[in-house]
């Protein structure tokens, strides 16, 4: 059954994760010429992060490109390469190296005996360029590619009036509920952490407005 995690230990994994991120954000600029920004995305953004019993928890973030050498205008995959091998420096020990998926590396951190997972920080590539967008593995057609990524907002606004209208902690409620329900459901899959935020979102506005 999922629960929020308390914060006192979401807070020791992102300050280190932030530290790790900013000197990545140093490094790239540094040896690659390569300009950004990071943010913290998802549930971890909005401390409302989450673990099913004694599982593992994650955070999300974003490295935003600013700007590029023109060399790599057109080489999605080399930027991919050069940020995961940068990262793979940074991180210590405890953390696997970059694992690719289509729109994210993952790095997955284990508890002392290397067998059991506690925690794990996703980062995705966004390109920001008259618009934002997503560097992802169209894996049928094996190349990396750039994905708008659809503007948010209007779903900002409605956090934004929920927070004035003193409401947030029904944000709360109604996200680890759907979180639980799709969980006995079997369909968390179908259902990942961010459409649930912005289903509990939705949900709460319904109320106020």
């Amino acid at each position: 059954m999922y629960e929020y995690v308390a914060k006192e230990q979401v807070a020791r994994y992102e300050s280190y994760c932030r530290n790790v991120m900013g000197r990545l954000r140093k490094k790239l600029e540094a040896e690659h010429f390569i300009r950004s920004y990071v943010t913290l995305i998802g549930s971890g953004a909005e401390d409302m992060v989450t673990r099913n019993g004694k599982g593992p928890f994650d955070l999300d973030y974003n490295i935003v490109l600013t700007a590029l050498p023109e060399r790599y205008e057109d080489a999605p995959g080399r930027i991919k390469n050069i940020v995961r091998e940068t990262l793979d420096g940074l991180v210590d020990g405890r953390f696997s190296h970059g694992k690719g998926s289509t729109s994210s590396l993952t790095y997955l951190a284990h508890a002392e005996e290397r067998k059991r997972l506690v925690f794990s920080f996703d980062v995705a590539i966004i390109r920001e360029r008259e618009g934002k967008y997503k560097l992802v593995h169209d894996k049928g057609q094996n190349q990396f590619v750039w994905n708008q990524v659809p503007y948010s907002k209007r779903l900002h606004e409605k956090a934004a009036a929920i927070r004035k209208a003193d409401c947030w902690d029904d944000v709360e409620k109604a996200y680890l509920d759907l979180k639980n329900m799709y969980l006995r459901r079997q369909q968390e899959k179908n259902h990942p952490s961010f459409v649930v935020y912005v289903e509990a979102v939705n949900q709460v506005y319904q109320t106020i407005k």
